[in-house]
């Protein structure tokens, strides 16, 4: 029995070869053959040598394969998929501030007491564009500012952040003006998430006033539009992330009489 180690250990590391995820053990078990080498003038010496050495050759390239095939894309999978975790938590920063300046009534054109939501840019604390009073703080610290087909984005992690508002012809726009449907903003934004250029992520976001959280896969090249949670550009398969569901009840800052 002891002399047929060898050869299972040969044996082993040939199916490690072929299958890398046996490779941390059976690394550890030639190691331990490796250790156990008889001395060259016992009986048999040169046939276990030889065994071992082939074991330690099927080790190595299965400890190749296994840091090619499983370990590197794992790293990098769990490096996109923490960047994605950080792009929907900012998005959920985006409606946290969305909600305070709801409540706060920053932009409030009709006066009922109930802010519309807000620009990006005017969340990340530039000029205000809606007649509101301009505040030293910002609600949202956003980082770099730039143009993008969405209007103004925040840059942040390898992705680009806008905010979508509803327009009176049921457009949706990041931009402000005359169009903007400041009544249907009190109730509704949409915020993007998507790759910024050269970025390895393979998915966009979007978040709406209530928490209503989905994920797409976005081709390389593909753009959106401020539509895209609406059938627009593209036509994403949109699914919920993660099975999240939006939050249940009244958006915060709702009276009696403006709750649906």
């Amino acid at each position: 029995m002891r002399r047929r180690w060898p050869l299972g250990l040969a044996a082993l590391a040939g199916l490690a070869a072929l299958f890398p995820l046996l490779s941390l053990p059976v690394l550890f078990l030639t190691l331990v053959g490796v250790l156990s080498l008889p001395g060259r003038a016992q009986a048999g010496a040169g046939k276990t040598r030889a065994l071992v050495a082939l074991a330690v050759i099927g080790s190595g390239v299965s400890l190749v394969r296994f840091v090619v095939e499983v370990a590197m894309p794992g790293i990098v999978r769990g490096g996109r998929e923490a960047g994605e975790q950080r792009a929907v938590s900012w998005l959920r920063d985006v409606l946290f501030a969305q909600d305070a300046m709801r409540k706060a009534g920053w932009i409030d054109p009709d006066h009922d007491g109930i802010g519309s939501a807000a620009l990006l840019s005017e969340l990340c604390g530039g000029p205000p564009l809606r007649g509101q009073s301009e505040h030293d703080d910002p609600v949202l610290t956003c980082g770099e500012l730039v143009p993008t087909p969405l209007g103004l984005a925040a840059r942040r992690g390898g992705y680009l952040f806008a905010v979508c508002l509803p327009q009176l012809d049921g457009r949706w726009s990041g931009q402000a003006g005359p169009g903007l449907d400041e009544e249907a903003a009190e109730r509704q934004f949409v915020a993007y998430a998507w790759p910024d250029a050269g970025a390895r992520f393979e998915h966009a976001f979007y978040l709406d006033q209530d928490e209503n959280i989905q994920i797409a896969p976005l081709p390389r090249g593909a753009t959106l539009d401020c539509g895209s949670a609406r059938g627009g550009v593209g036509r994403l398969e949109w699914a919920p992330w993660r099975g999240k569901r939006p939050r249940p009840g009244p958006l915060p800052g709702d009276s009696a009489a403006h709750a649906p």
